[in-house]
């Protein structure tokens, strides 16, 4: 089997549906892993929440949350949250949704009770943003997993796999690797296979 591992789409369905075609993605054969924050900053938010609802539901994918889809489910009900995804992309979020309240409160509802902290299997941790050193994970602080950008040894036995800090290429840190590869920002968005370590990118 293979791990499929894709991190910070920001509402860009094209590269996400091109990447998935590129690495020939099989859900009787491959286990999908997302990493977190589908929204903001893109145009196509709303394609990309409702593709990884149907991802989750139909193919059983993993959908981690990032931080982006924190504040995206907490505006709702807490004010400095809402301020905070103002100054993070909500307006392209908003637009995307053109006009439908009732589909985004059914999107932000979903998210809220299925999005994950973290995946763990025997080789790998996968998280949105890293983890701190040396701390068990059921200790690791939720604000950490959505936004630290550390890159030192973790030390917990196993490979972190994570995106949210932007690079010019996947990179390898001591016991972590960062998949965000900027495709937001003019960048490519990649896709990782595991074990094999092989990179499958949308541009």
């Amino acid at each position: 089997m293979r791990y499929l591992v894709v991190s910070d789409i920001h509402g860009d369905i094209e590269k996400f549906e091109d990447v998935l075609q590129e690495a020939s993605y099989n859900p009787q054969e491959d286990q999908l892993i997302l990493l977190g924050d589908y929204v903001d900053r893109g145009p196509c938010s709303r394609d990309v929440v409702a593709k990884v609802i149907d991802l989750v539901k139909n193919d059983g994918a993993i959908a981690i949350k990032g931080n982006h889809d924190d504040l995206f489910i907490r505006s709702k009900y807490e004010k400095e949250a809402k301020k905070l995804w103002d100054l993070n992309g909500a307006s392209t979020t908003f637009k995307s949704y053109n006009g439908n309240m009732e589909e985004l409160r059914k999107h932000q509802e979903w998210m809220e009770n299925n999005l994950r902290l973290y995946y763990e299997t025997e080789e790998y941790i996968f998280v949105h943003a890293g983890l701190m050193p040396h701390i068990p994970l059921q200790e690791q602080e939720e604000q950490t997993m959505l936004w630290t950008r550390q890159t030192a040894r973790v030390g917990l036995g196993k490979t972190v796999i994570h995106g949210h800090t932007p690079v010019r290429h996947i990179a390898y840190y001591e016991d972590q690797v960062d998949i965000d590869t900027g495709a937001v920002y003019g960048g490519k968005l990649s896709l990782l296979e595991l074990p094999s370590h092989e990179v499958y990118t949308a541009t």
